[in-house]
């Protein structure tokens, strides 16, 4: 523990004892004499009403139990509901089709759970209904009347037909070795050690020995035995026309209570609490309580004259169901409210605490009060208050300042008279006084609206602060002397003022807009950083930044009124909902937090806590205080209230009880037991969980998240249930912290598997990814098949087109040719003519020259034979030449 937190501890605790001994105000009960009397009911519980106007069915409670989770069930005409403290559940036939009957009237408590018992059917009642059993071949023309478990864990079901029957493996029979002498009925079981059974009836009290088999008669046969209850030690039996019995160790009947004596007790709702006190729902009004013969008497207005039926008592809380009420939550108020008729339900304004201790309460028409020790005093108009509505209170040198919207009037502690008024004469700017308050150097400021900052010195001397033109109408209404000295004044619309030594030397504007630019509180907290109470949330002023703490990050409410520091390890803000606690580790989170999207854990005190009412008051000062013993005193609009952090902060003894509750798909609801299978295809689902606690449930901040790779924790805020959508197949693991007073307790965690689809697993993608590559093949096969087919024909068509037209030419050519052919053959005939007779005569002559000797008769010489050769030579020439220009004139003709 950090030493300054022990020197607060010790500091505070003794400044706790010197005010109980100098008759503070730690008990507020009064003196006689001029004050006021002492009121008639204190008011130190909370009473919460579970009706049909908040979750319950119906409003007549029949049966009332708690199962081995923690959760609460009530019996209703209407059906069953489980209760966790914040929310009700209800069964009925409609919600749960598998319920046989709607209504059921006794609850048995046993290590499986609950069983209840309706006119035909038995369910077992343990976080949900986990079974029902259908009695109608037991319950013909009868109803049962007990219900009790043996050692191997099967029914024993007692009639009002005087049978006990069994149930085992989905089958009734017989307890053959019950066979009492009478005619009877059976009214009630209680369970002994695990093998002894106490069965009352209309014939007296037996004892069954389940293991051996054998049937006692306890009392006498004429002896009533109609409840049985207590404990195996402190064991007490009904009679309803004698009254109530102990059975001792002896085995004899002890009457410790005569029904002659107290005539209105409700033997139904008889129960023994952990001090062996006996508590009775009373026929006429209320409740009794006897211990050691000694009867006392509770009576709750708020219940009026309604039937109390059933009680269940734990420590410091009682469980009461009603005749017409609905079932009504009896507890200690963690919250505290004055004694004081004259200040009950009255609006309350500023509250001070002088240096006597004495605290001094303000209120809206009803002037001021002072309470010290017992005591209670009031001052309004009859006795020279200047107003009875007040807005502010201080002290400055042995006087109280009273100040209201006419001015201030001035009580002197002594005498308790008012010995003067304060008012526009006298120099105030307004005489709407805001704010009264005593520095160290002994000034009192004064702060009113349309500009003024007063103060009186030391010395007496009334002084205005110089303020520059533009503030000259702006309403001041808190102050705070800071560490340094200085000066802190809050205003509407005009931020914040900075004083010192009486001269103004600063004006911070706050990052606020118009609407909300409105400081109701300044703190400063241990490390030098100002807290801003303004109407749009908390403004924290660190490190030359401002940081803003609203509703999105965890605040109950976008105004607030008051900051007080407790002296254990958090701060209070009181709001139009009620007081918010932060620890201290939630605020090191506010300012270190590098995310504006930060949720702080709180606790929140309001009506349900104890409080007078949830909504506080403020534009007073102050508007809440830490007294001198370390309490904190908060105004309300109906009274005040007083928190203790000292027996409020911290974790609590009993851990949380923290369950995993349903499944909840669609419409279909399964209980969870240990991990959560999605079935295939689901995406959309919902978790359900219950965090059990009828004390204090808003003591709790929760934040969940999925794996620690999925992001940063989200908040829980009032819902009990987590939806889900489009988790992809897998496991998970879900997580959700509690905190508690601001401080980890504990992290509550789930397996979720997410079952695939075969379209969703690895080898749905190895097939799809396998095909998707055959597809793509197959598609390049096609596409470039077909192209090159198309490609080819086309090829081949313009091939084809070419070889025809080709074939065409050819055929023309052969044509051509054959036309040709026959000309050149005609040529070729003609000419072979025309070339055979020089051709003819040039080789005869050349044939004579070269046998020129021997032919003597040729008539010509040789030199004419060779001329005349020539000359042929020459026409055979010129055949050709001629032949090849006819060739040639074809070919230009082509």
């Amino acid at each position: 523990m950090k030493p300054i937190l022990i020197f607060k501890y010790f500091l505070f605790a003794l400044l706790g004892i010197l005010a109980v001994c100098f008759g503070s105000l730690h008990s507020f009960g009064q003196d006689r004499g001029e004050e006021n009397p002492l009121p008639s009911f204190p008011k130190d519980y909370i009473l919460e009403i579970w009706d049909n106007s908040n979750g319950l069915p119906q409003n007549a409670v029949y049966a009332l139990e708690k199962d081995n989770h923690g959760y609460l069930w009530i019996a209703t005409e209407e059906g069953l509901v489980r209760l966790d403290g914040t929310i009700p559940k209800v069964f009925d036939k409609e919600s749960n089709p598998l319920m046989l009957e709607q209504t059921y009237y006794t609850f048995f408590k046993s290590p499986a759970g609950i069983w209840a018992s309706a006119d035909r059917s038995i369910v077992l009642l343990e976080k949900n209904i986990q079974l029902v059993i259908d009695c109608h071949e037991i319950a013909d023309k009868t109803w049962i009347r007990a219900i009790t478990e043996n050692q191997q864990g099967e029914l024993l079901i007692g009639t009002q037909a005087g049978k006990i029957h069994t149930w085992k493996e989905g089958k009734f029979s017989l307890l053959d070795f019950w066979k009492p002498d009478w005619t009877l009925e059976i009214f009630s079981f209680f369970k002994v050690s695990p093998s002894l059974l106490l069965v009352g009836t209309t014939h007296g009290l037996y004892e069954v020995d389940l293991k051996n088999e054998k049937t006692r008669l306890i009392t006498s046969e004429s002896f009533i035995a109609q409840k049985i209850f207590g404990t195996p030690e402190f064991l007490l039996v009904s009679n309803p026309n004698e009254g109530i019995y102990r059975l001792n160790n002896e085995g004899k009947m002890e009457l410790i209570a005569s029904y002659a004596e107290y005539k209105d007790i409700n033997p139904s709702s008889l129960i023994v609490d952990n001090a062996n006190r006996i508590w009775a729902g009373s026929l006429e009004k209320g409740l009794l309580v006897i211990e050691n013969g000694s009867l006392t008497r509770y009576d709750y207005p708020e219940l009026k004259n309604f039937t109390i039926r059933k009680i269940i008592k734990e420590d410091d809380m009682l469980y009461l169901g009603t005749l017409g009420k609905g079932l009504a939550v009896v507890k200690t108020a963690k919250v505290r409210q004055l004694k004081f008729d004259v200040l009950r339900e009255k609006n309350i304004k500023a509250i001070y605490q002088d240096q006597d201790s004495s605290v001094w309460i303000g209120t809206r028409a009803d002037g001021v009060h002072r309470v010290k020790g017992e005591t209670i005093r009031t001052w309004t108009t009859k006795e020279g208050l200047i107003q009875n509505g007040v807005t502010t209170i201080g002290e400055y040198r042995g006087e109280i300042y009273v100040g209201s919207s006419t001015g201030i009037s001035v009580i002197d502690q002594k005498s308790g008279k008012i010995i003067r008024t304060i008012t526009a004469k006298d120099g105030l700017k307004s005489e709407q006084v805001q704010g009264v308050y005593s520095d160290s150097k002994g000034w009192l400021w004064i702060l009113t609206r349309y500009g003024g900052i007063h103060y009186y010195d030391s010395s007496g001397v009334f002084h205005t602060v110089s303020l520059p033109e533009k503030n000259e109408r702006t309403s001041f209404i808190s102050i705070l002397e800071l560490r340094n000295k200085q000066i802190v004044i809050g205003s509407i619309t005009g931020g914040i003022f900075k004083i010192q030594d009486g001269k103004l030397i600063e004006n911070q504007i706050l990052p606020l807009t118009p609407g909300e630019d409105v400081v109701y509180d300044i703190h400063e907290d241990q490390s030098g950083d100002l807290w801003f109470a303004t109407h749009g949330g908390v403004l924290l002023y660190s490190g030359g930044e401002f940081r803003f703490l609203k509703k999105a990050n965890g605040l109950k409410s976008q105004s607030v009124y008051s900051i007080t520091e407790d002296p254990v390890n958090g701060i209070w803000v009181s709001s139009n909902f009620g007081v918010q606690y932060f620890s201290d580790e939630e605020l090191a989170y506010l300012k270190e937090s590098p995310n504006e999207k930060f949720f702080l854990a709180s606790t929140l005190y309001n009506q349900r806590m104890g409080m007078p009412n949830s909504e506080t008051n403020g534009l007073i000062f102050p508007s809440a205080i830490l007294d001198y013993s370390g309490k904190i005193w908060i105004p309300t609009v109906e009274g005040v209230g007083i928190i203790d952090p000292f027996s409020l902060s911290g974790i609590a003894k009993k851990p949380t009880n923290f369950i995993w509750d349903e499944l909840i798909i669609g419409d279909q609801y399964s209980p969870i037991e240990n991990e959560v299978r999605i079935p295939k295809g689901v995406r959309m689902f919902q978790i359900s969980f219950s965090l059990v606690d009828f004390d204090n449930p808003s003591q709790y901040t929760l934040f969940y998240r999925v794996d620690k790779k999925a992001g940063p924790w989200l908040p829980i805020k009032d819902q009990r249930q987590l939806n889900f959508n489009g988790l992809k197949p897998g496991k998970y693991t879900l997580e959700v912290i509690v905190l508690r007073f601001g401080q980890i307790e504990s992290t509550k965690t789930l397996q979720i598997v997410v079952l695939a689809s075969f379209f969703e697993t690895p080898l749905f993608w190895i097939i799809i990814v396998f095909l998707s590559i055959l597809l793509v093949y197959f598609v390049f096969q096609f596409y470039f098949s077909r192209r090159m087919k198309t490609e080819l024909e086309a090829k081949v068509n313009q091939r084809t087109q070419e070889l025809s037209h080709t074939n065409e030419k050819l055929k023309e050519a052969v044509k051509e040719i054959e036309d040709q052919n026959s000309l050149l053959k005609e040529i070729t005939w003609n000419q072979s003519h025309l070339v055979r007779a020089p051709l003819t005569k040039a080789m005869g002559i050349n044939q004579l020259l070269i046998k020129y000797p021997n032919y003597s008769k040729v008539g010509k010489s040789k030199e004419q034979l060779e001329k005349e050769l020539l000359e042929t030579l020459k026409q055979l020439d010129q055949i050709v030449k001629e032949t090849h220009s006819i060739s040639e004139n074809l070919k230009k003709d082509e």
